[in-house]
């Protein structure tokens, strides 16, 4: 055990608390959960707020909620408050519902040896000092006294935030090994904070790194998703493969790492597009940008020659490289892998599959990026596709993808908008043309030349079709001649 555990160990159970007055600015469900204390103190109850919200309230930061640890049981909550949810009673802990809120009220407890790295072997109530013992951290154990308006540290949780460290209550291998999905907090507490790991918990975190492989797929998601969801989430992939991480929980990611180095290397280039995504940027985006070089090469496909890009002039054929299938296939086992959501691989999907076309936006034909953007209703793809571009080196390259979604949008012909192609596949199959690859090429090729503006009127749409159908009949006499569609139609 290392000096400085053994001080946190004997502040808990001998020294007076560091008392600290609370911040000025009063957050939001601040006042309901001072009530619920309140009324717990009126009933000859101990009664505190802890945890995550106070440690933010602390750090300037905007508390999520706050948790209120008290002496009353389960059954004395639930007398004490009309409104109630009974979920997690078997723990002590009881949901009061008070002022449009809801907060966690848990009965303070003493808990037993784990055995499967999550759950104790036994729960007993207990006192505040006993309740600390057993939290995570040090910076998640301050206490707060709405009554006396101050913040009471008995862990060492103040002097860690401002030092900037993560420190485990207590021995780390213990802390560890009661609930492995701990090591995964580490990190990202590390991370959003940037605060570093305190040497006998990063010691700790790395030897048991492998105990992560226990936690039940779905907890370790939710902690990669609160990663992401931070602007730190790039700081937190790189530290996750520091303390290697990253190799128990997303190992293809990892070999990007082992395998290569150097600025231009995909790992590097992994780590700059991740940073280069906007601070809100929603988490299909992220996963996207952390899997992009799993998916496929890194390297972006370099089309030959240069379009014609402009709806006056010619067309050109669509670079087949800007569309990649494939892609979605080799992400699809790892993110079921990590139970995600299936809306979730879907986006992903979507967003990989077409990862390329901001490689090809100066040789691709207008119409063929708008089929593909008009279908993107949250403009994730040219978010992606600029961080994309930007860590390839090529910032500019993906220009064009958010000009062309922003006029889609001023003209309504996003797919869910409100102005449709003037030509559907009812209208194909009134003038005989049967379903099969020759009746989407057509209405791609039909919904390209309306994208451009070639087909306006009602009348320039019976025209085009017309055309098209009188060039369908022509290759059908003559196979041996061309093959449909003709250059003007291919997709």
């Amino acid at each position: 055990m290392s000096r400085r555990t053994a001080v946190v160990e004997a502040r808990v159970d001998e020294r007076a608390p560091v008392r600290l007055p609370l911040p000025p600015h009063r957050p939001p469900g601040y006042r309901a959960a001072a009530e619920v204390v309140a009324r717990l103190r009126r009933a000859r109850h101990s009664a505190y707020l802890v945890g995550g919200g106070v440690r933010d309230l602390v750090m300037g930061e905007p508390p999520k909620d706050f948790d209120v640890v008290t002496s009353a049981k389960p059954e004395e909550i639930q007398r004490l408050f009309r409104r109630t949810i009974p979920i997690g009673v078997q723990f002590g802990v009881v949901t009061v519902l008070h002022r449009g809120r809801q907060h966690e009220v848990a009965t303070y407890r003493a808990e037993g040896d784990y055995h499967d790295a999550r759950r104790p072997g036994w729960i007993a109530f207990a006192d505040l000092q006993a309740d600390l013992e057993r939290r995570d951290f040090t910076i998640n154990g301050l206490v707060l006294d709405p009554e006396r308006e101050e913040v009471l540290d008995w862990v060492g949780g103040l002097a860690d935030l401002r030092r900037g460290v993560i420190r485990t209550i207590g021995r780390p291998d213990d802390r560890l090994r009661e609930d492995a999905l701990r090591i995964v907090r580490a990190v990202r507490f590390a991370a959003r904070y940037g605060f570093r790991l305190e040497p006998e918990t990063r010691r700790a975190l790395v030897a048991m790194r492998e105990e992560v492989r226990k936690i039940a797929a779905e907890r370790v998601w939710q902690e990669l998703e609160a990663m992401w969801a931070h602007r730190t989430r790039a700081a937190a992939l790189a530290l996750l493969a520091d303390v290697g991480l990253l190799r128990v929980i997303l190992p293809e990611v990892a070999a990007l790492a082992d395998a290569s180095s150097g600025r231009l290397s995909p790992w590097r280039r992994t780590l700059r597009r991740v940073e280069g995504l906007p601070p809100a940027a929603p988490n299909e985006v992220v996963w996207a940008a952390v899997l992009a070089d799993v998916a496929s090469p890194s390297e972006p496909p370099r089309p030959a020659g240069r379009a014609h890009a402009l709806a006056d002039q010619a067309p050109r054929l669509a670079d087949e490289t800007a569309v990649d299938p494939e892609a979605a296939g080799k992400i699809e086992p790892i993110l079921e892998r990590l139970r995600a959501p299936r809306r979730m691989m879907r986006a992903v999907d979507e967003i990989l599959s077409r990862r390329w076309l901001w490689s090809s936006a100066d040789a691709v034909r207008v119409g063929e990026l708008a089929r593909h953007l008009r279908r993107d209703q949250d403009g994730w793809l040219p978010m992606f596709s600029q961080a994309d571009a930007a860590a390839a080196g090529r910032p500019d390259a993906s220009a064009p993808l958010p000009r062309i979604r922003r006029r889609l949008l001023r003209r309504g012909r996003m797919v869910l908008g409100p102005e449709r192609p003037p030509i559907t596949g009812d209208d194909l199959v009134a003038a005989g043309i049967a379903p099969g690859p020759r009746f989407q090429t057509i209405l791609a090729a039909m919904e390209r030349d309306w994208l451009e503006d070639r087909i306006e009127t009602p009348e320039e749409a019976r025209r085009w079709l017309a055309d098209s159908v009188a060039r369908l009949s022509l290759q059908e006499r003559k196979p041996d001649k061309n093959i449909w569609p003709p250059d003007e139609m291919q997709p």
